[in-house]
């Protein structure tokens, strides 16, 4: 009896130990881990801070253009949520780890693929590309120019009252005139995975890559969803161990709240 307690306390104290070891790396070799957010520092508010790189990872230097500016955006405090367009907070908290510090509409507007329509105005508009922001009215729906609607007056509280009448003159097609598929090996900050249902569609953002030195990708990933909502740098799913890191690899790429494909890999024109 006393031989079959001790075999009992040794195997349970064995599996207490091994809460924190993970399962597999990103290329299947053993590592030790002090936790499921190892990776995130949560008084960090920047994405290249807030988050760490997995072992053997390092991300990409001297960005530019709209992946810099994606990969500076300011992040809320880690203790605030994630607010739906009406003020009420959103029901599932674990599937994001960092809310982006944008101001949203105050319609129920900036849903789904919107969100990453509403990140494409806001850059241009915070670098000034007003002509670029004028393009993005030529859609079917045919929206009026930015430049045109806010007749002269360049403050941001005229931008958000632009980007509520762009995005409800908007459909889920809208994004789709602005995208061009791309490989998904050519993965870089910035590029949206995007896929049209028969009822609704989707749409989330490369925000962060990293490469290992055998030219291996992982990215970190920003979204809206339904109702409106702030933009929310959410979970892997499917690897608690490098979240919220994912694995650019060819086939399923799988979010908290939608299934895509690799060939879903778009890129703004």
């Amino acid at each position: 009896m006393k031989t079959f307690f001790t075999i009992i306390i040794s195997a349970i104290l064995f599996s207490s130990c091994n809460t924190h070891i993970a399962k597999k790396s990103l290329n299947d070799e053993s590592i030790e881990n002090i936790g499921l957010d190892h990776l995130i520092h949560k008084k960090e508010l920047k994405i290249y801070a807030k988050f760490d790189t997995p072992l053997n990872y390092s991300r990409q230097k001297n960005l530019s253009g709209f992946a810099s500016w994606l990969n500076n955006i300011s992040l809320k405090n880690d203790n605030v949520p994630v607010y739906m367009y009406n003020g009420q907070k959103k029901a599932n908290p674990n599937i994001y780890v960092g809310v982006l510090d944008l101001e949203q509409p105050t319609k129920n507007v900036q849903f789904n693929e919107n969100g990453v329509i509403s990140l494409r105005a806001e850059y241009f508009f915070q670098t000034k590309n007003y002509d670029k922001l004028d393009a993005l009215a030529k859609i079917p729906t045919n929206p009026i120019p930015y430049t045109k609607y806010i007749n002269g007056d360049y403050s941001y509280k005229k931008y958000k009252e632009y980007l509520t009448y762009y995005l409800e003159n908007s459909n889920p097609s809208t994004i789709k005139h602005l995208l061009e598929a791309i490989p998904f090996k050519d993965l870089q900050i910035g590029d949206v995975l995007f896929q049209k249902g028969a009822t609704k569609s989707h749409a989330v953002i490369v925000m962060d890559v990293a490469t290992d030195n055998k030219g291996n990708k992982i990215y970190i990933l920003a979204q809206t969803y339904y109702p409106s909502q702030d933009i929310q740098i959410i979970t892997n799913p499917s690897n608690d161990y490098i979240s919220p890191w994912n694995e650019a690899t060819e086939g399923v790429a799988l979010t908290p709240e939608w299934r895509f494909l690799s060939s879903d890999l778009m890129r703004f024109k």
